[in-house]
């Protein structure tokens, strides 16, 4: 009887302390970043945008070098910050691309408390900030990485966006936190679930996912249950060597270029934003 009293007091400790630390776990932040230069990011500019609760957020903003393309609109995950992403997704901007790094409040030096309703809410602040330099939804295309997959899919499922580019995404955080802690009843416990899932059946622009075979952040079995939920056209690559923060060096640029051949070259407009 004393050993079920201790397992059900212990129990129920790590059911309080995961539920109180989920913030943490969740969007554990970074350090502070430095200016763009440092991260190989000659002639980035930065862009600070103060959100609907009086807290300013630096992104990083690089216009399109081709009069008419796009405007890549790029979410990081749960670690780090845009610096540690620049060079990864300047292939980007070589090809003409235009590139927006949304940077999170708790993250980079920034002041703010995230969460799901906050990182949405100013996400929708950097759509406006871009309309009013001339893109208009047809002119963006959402990129989101591992956490910030499920800004991408959102803001696509609410915007006519051009195209939806995913690198190793998930269902929802819920499945994945589920999957972690099988013993707990994460999915019930999680405040911020991010139901991409769901979400994406609002995406009419094409998508692409891309993921690693071997990804232990999240399984890949929740990237093909979302490509199971989108709508309309799309496309996936995975990656049998492939890890979470790895699939770039599996040749992820060659298709994710493939597609945005694919899929936006052929419909582009000389409309650019000047």
């Amino acid at each position: 009887m004393n050993f079920l009293i201790f397992a059900a007091t212990f129990y129920t400790l790590v059911l309080v302390g995961m539920y109180l630390l989920q913030t943490k776990l969740v969007y554990p932040g970074s350090e502070v970043r430095a200016k763009p230069e440092l991260y190989g990011g000659a002639g980035v500019q930065e862009i600070t945008l103060t959100t609907s609760d009086g807290i300013e957020l630096t992104h990083w903003y690089q216009p399109a070098k081709k009069p008419g393309y796009p405007m890549v609109v790029a979410f990081h995950g749960n670690a780090g910050h845009t610096g540690d992403r620049l060079k990864k997704l300047s292939y980007l901007t070589d090809l003409g691309y235009g590139l927006f790094q949304v940077e999170y409040r708790g993250y980079a030096g920034h002041e703010g408390t995230p969460s799901e309703q906050a990182f949405k809410s100013d996400g929708l602040d950097v759509l406006k900030w871009l309309k009013s330099q001339g893109y208009a939804d047809e002119q963006l295309i959402m990129y989101g990485e591992s956490l910030g997959t499920g800004m991408a899919v959102w803001l696509a499922s609410k915007h006519a966006v051009k195209a939806v580019i995913l690198e190793a995404p998930y269902s929802s955080i819920a499945d994945v936190a589920q999957s972690k802690y099988w013993f707990l009843p994460a999915r019930f416990l999680l405040k911020d679930k991010w139901k991409s899932h769901e979400a994406i059946k609002g995406v009419k622009a094409p998508v692409f996912i891309f993921h690693g075979e071997k990804d232990g952040v999240i399984p890949v079995q929740f990237s093909r249950k979302l490509l199971e939920a989108i709508p309309g056209e799309k496309k996936a690559a995975f990656f049998e060597k492939g890890f979470h923060m790895d699939l770039y060096e599996h040749g992820a640029e060659k298709d994710v270029t493939a597609f945005l051949n694919r899929y936006v070259m052929p419909t582009m407009k000389n409309v650019g934003a000047e």
